[in-house]
Protein backbone atom coordinates (compact mmCIF):
# COMPACT_ATOMS: atom_id res chain seq x y z
CA UNK A 1 0.00 0.00 0.00
CA UNK A 2 1.19 3.81 -0.56
CA UNK A 3 2.59 5.39 2.75
CA UNK A 4 0.99 8.79 1.50
CA UNK A 5 -2.57 7.16 1.00
CA UNK A 6 -2.60 4.93 4.10
CA UNK A 7 -1.62 7.98 6.19
CA UNK A 8 -4.35 10.31 4.53
CA UNK A 9 -6.73 7.13 5.48
CA UNK A 10 -5.64 7.72 9.21
CA UNK A 11 -5.30 11.42 9.35
CA UNK A 12 -8.95 11.41 7.82
CA UNK A 13 -10.05 8.64 10.55
CA UNK A 14 -9.53 5.12 9.43
CA UNK A 15 -8.21 2.79 12.78
CA UNK A 16 -5.59 1.20 11.25
CA UNK A 17 -4.19 -0.61 13.29
CA UNK A 18 -8.39 -2.21 13.80
CA UNK A 19 -8.48 -2.55 10.02
CA UNK A 20 -4.80 -4.03 9.51
CA UNK A 21 -6.00 -6.70 12.58
CA UNK A 22 -9.14 -7.29 10.86
CA UNK A 23 -7.10 -8.23 7.62
CA UNK A 24 -4.54 -10.78 9.45
CA UNK A 25 -1.79 -7.93 8.77
CA UNK A 26 -2.16 -7.54 5.21
CA UNK A 27 -2.37 -4.22 3.93
CA UNK A 28 -2.44 -4.55 0.31
CA UNK A 29 -6.02 -6.31 1.45
CA UNK A 30 -6.95 -4.06 3.24
CA UNK A 31 -6.07 -1.41 0.33
CA UNK A 32 -8.12 -2.94 -2.06
CA UNK A 33 -11.06 -3.36 0.15
CA UNK A 34 -10.63 0.30 0.56
CA UNK A 35 -10.97 0.57 -3.30
CA UNK A 36 -14.49 -1.95 -2.67
CA UNK A 37 -15.74 0.80 -1.15
CA UNK A 38 -15.59 3.33 -4.24
CA UNK A 39 -18.48 0.69 -5.60
CA UNK A 40 -20.51 0.55 -2.11
CA UNK A 41 -24.05 1.30 -2.71
CA UNK A 42 -25.22 1.69 1.31
CA UNK A 43 -24.58 5.87 1.21
CA UNK A 44 -26.55 5.92 -2.04
CA UNK A 45 -29.48 4.27 -0.44
CA UNK A 46 -29.30 6.22 2.63
CA UNK A 47 -29.59 9.17 0.57
CA UNK A 48 -32.63 8.18 -1.67
CA UNK A 49 -34.29 7.31 2.00
CA UNK A 50 -34.05 10.64 3.44
CA UNK A 51 -34.74 12.00 0.03
CA UNK A 52 -37.61 10.36 0.00
CA UNK A 53 -38.62 10.35 3.55
CA UNK A 54 -38.63 7.09 4.10
CA UNK A 55 -37.39 6.10 7.39
CA UNK A 56 -37.29 2.65 6.46
CA UNK A 57 -35.67 2.90 3.07
CA UNK A 58 -33.04 4.79 4.69
CA UNK A 59 -32.20 2.87 7.60
CA UNK A 60 -31.18 -0.15 5.27
CA UNK A 61 -29.01 2.05 3.76
CA UNK A 62 -27.96 3.20 7.06
CA UNK A 63 -27.50 -0.38 8.58
CA UNK A 64 -25.76 -1.67 5.50
CA UNK A 65 -22.90 1.64 5.69
CA UNK A 66 -22.88 0.76 9.54
CA UNK A 67 -21.91 -2.73 8.75
CA UNK A 68 -18.71 -1.18 6.02
CA UNK A 69 -17.57 1.19 8.53
CA UNK A 70 -17.07 -1.41 11.13
CA UNK A 71 -15.25 -3.32 8.85
CA UNK A 72 -13.16 -0.78 7.70
CA UNK A 73 -12.72 0.95 10.54
CA UNK A 74 -13.77 4.35 8.85
CA UNK A 75 -14.10 6.20 12.22
CA UNK A 76 -13.95 9.27 10.45
CA UNK A 77 -17.78 8.77 9.99
CA UNK A 78 -18.52 5.74 11.84
CA UNK A 79 -20.25 7.49 15.45
CA UNK A 80 -22.79 9.34 12.93
CA UNK A 81 -23.60 6.53 11.32
CA UNK A 82 -24.35 4.42 14.53
CA UNK A 83 -26.34 7.75 15.72
CA UNK A 84 -28.23 8.17 12.80
CA UNK A 85 -28.87 3.81 12.25
CA UNK A 86 -30.55 3.91 15.62
CA UNK A 87 -32.70 7.16 14.68
CA UNK A 88 -34.05 5.55 11.60
CA UNK A 89 -34.00 1.93 13.35
CA UNK A 90 -37.29 3.56 15.30
CA UNK A 91 -39.06 5.20 12.18
CA UNK A 92 -38.05 8.57 13.21
CA UNK A 93 -36.03 11.12 10.72
CA UNK A 94 -36.37 13.57 13.61
CA UNK A 95 -31.94 14.65 13.30
CA UNK A 96 -31.48 12.93 10.28
CA UNK A 97 -30.85 15.76 8.12
CA UNK A 98 -27.73 17.16 10.78
CA UNK A 99 -26.69 13.97 10.97
CA UNK A 100 -26.53 13.13 7.12
CA UNK A 101 -24.95 16.48 6.68
CA UNK A 102 -21.96 15.42 8.67
CA UNK A 103 -21.37 11.73 7.22
CA UNK A 104 -21.99 12.91 3.89
CA UNK A 105 -19.05 15.23 4.15
CA UNK A 106 -16.56 12.91 5.90
CA UNK A 107 -18.03 10.45 3.32
CA UNK A 108 -17.24 12.67 0.23
CA UNK A 109 -13.81 13.72 2.01
CA UNK A 110 -13.11 9.95 2.34
CA UNK A 111 -14.17 8.99 -1.35
CA UNK A 112 -11.77 11.86 -2.74
CA UNK A 113 -9.06 10.29 -0.66
CA UNK A 114 -9.87 6.66 -2.17
CA UNK A 115 -10.16 7.86 -5.95
CA UNK A 116 -6.90 9.99 -5.59
CA UNK A 117 -5.24 6.50 -5.54
CA UNK A 118 -7.10 4.33 -7.61
CA UNK A 119 -5.87 3.81 -10.82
Amino acid sequence: MNEQMKQELIDWGVNWDDVKDRFMGNEDLVETFMFKFLKDKSFSALTYGLKEKDANEAFAGCHSLKGVTGNLALNGMRPDVLELTEILRAGSLEGAEELYQRIKTSYDDLIKILKKYSA
